[in-house]
């Protein structure tokens, strides 16, 4: 078996240890700093002889240590330096001892369990075994955690050999081991069984953020950030901040309210855009329809599909005529009427623009075909008016 270094010292970065067994690029040591993937968090990670080790796993005691290459040149009995990634190890037992402040509290003060736990290479999750968590609870979550990791309060392990030996203490949940079992104490908060490293005390955990809770499978996933992340997120947080500021002249106590002010402007502007567009759309259908004969067709240079659409739905509004607008801006004909009209729009699209390289479809009354080549649009725009 392995000896676990990262139990009795988490906070050792180098040693030596000698190689058991090298099977290609999976090598085993008589002892590890390398802590393996287990209870929803990664393993650590670092160099083994100076090679990059990518993951670690435990198989019946052993610690599997997963290298970038094959480990050349070194046989079992030979001794090897191992380095630890000291800032992933630091980044791990921040927030999972994170998690273990949170879920102890959702257990001791409201008797609800942790039902799933990730930590992710970003952000980490716990699954609160309750449906709904209010605004309200989950602010008073995160204010009792954070006064947990003020406080500094020693984060203990217990090595114990038996299950009967485990279960004299007040776990949080059920045992799934029945020997060798490591049980993590933060005094009057938790009391679990955990086989990762953790701080020596709450204090290093540094900050807990929770960053949003949702609805998941009838409990509430909870998304939190620990430590350097949390001060990351801070970061990034305080900068978008900064510069809302500055763009609607705001302090932080009155960017919300001044950004309400705005929305209510740019809200009234945008509807007197639409009044005018809606003005200037009966105006140019007015001339559009002056003109028409089998069908109001008419060609544009700067109109998006968007636009078509717009115009083409006031026409429809204002007579019975078949609509066929077109734009070399984007190559597209949109083809509408009213339902007065027997032009069935998406047969044609359909008969003639896919026949010619077009793409597009649509209903009797609304299509609309897109072409690569502006003449092929326009020829399939002469066909369409002589469908009428």
């Amino acid at each position: 078996m392995t000896e676990k270094l990262y139990q009795t010292n988490q906070y050792l970065k180098e040693c030596t240890a000698a190689v058991t067994a090298v099977d290609g690029n999976i090598v085993t040591l008589d002892r590890t700093i390398f802590a393996p993937e287990a209870g929803g968090q990664g393993s650590d990670t670092g160099t083994l002889a100076g090679i990059r080790v990518l993951h670690c796993s435990e198989k019946e005691g052993e610690i599997l240590h997963e290298l970038e290459e094959p480990l050349k040149g070194v046989k079992p009995g030979d001794e090897v330096e191992l380095t630890l990634d000291w800032m992933v190890r630091l980044d791990h037992m921040q927030n999972h001892c994170g998690e273990h402040i949170l879920s102890g509290i959702l257990f001791t003060e409201h008797g609800i369990e942790n039902k799933g736990f990730h930590l992710g290479s970003e952000i980490s999750t716990l699954d609160a075994g309750i449906k709904n968590m209010s605004e309200d609870m989950i602010r008073e979550l995160e204010w009792k955690a954070n006064q947990v990791v003020f406080r500094g309060i020693p984060v203990r392990v217990e090595m114990l050999e038996t299950r009967e030996d485990a279960e004299k203490y007040p776990l949080r949940k059920a045992l799934k081991v029945d020997e060798d079992i490591s049980v993590v104490i933060i005094d009057g908060v938790d009391c679990v069984a955990c086989c990762c490293p953790h701080p020596a005390d709450t204090s290093q955990v540094g900050l807990i953020k929770i960053i949003k809770a949702e609805h998941y499978k009838g409990m509430t996933r909870v998304y939190f950030k620990c430590g350097m992340r949390a001060l990351k997120d801070y970061a990034l947080k305080h900068d978008i901040v900064t510069a809302l500021n500055l763009k609607y002249s705001s302090e932080d106590e009155t960017l919300l309210e001044n950004i309400k002010i705005q929305d209510k402007k740019t809200g009234a502007l945008r509807n007197e855009l639409y009044t005018l567009k809606q003005r200037l759309a009966v105006i140019e259908a007015e001339a559009l329809i002056a003109e028409a004969d089998r069908a109001v067709a008419h060609e544009f240079d700067d109109r998006s599909l968007d636009e078509l659409k717009f115009l083409g739905k006031k026409l429809s509004e204002m007579t019975e005529l078949p609509v066929i607008l077109s734009s070399t801006a984007c190559n597209t004909v949109l083809l509408t009427h009213s339902g007065k009209s027997s032009l069935k729009c998406g047969q044609v699209v359909k008969e003639f623009a896919v026949g010619f390289g077009g793409k597009g479809g649509g209903s009797d009354t609304l299509a609309q075909a897109l072409f690569s080549d502006v003449e092929i649009m326009r020829n399939f725009v002469n066909i369409a008016i002589h469908s009428v």
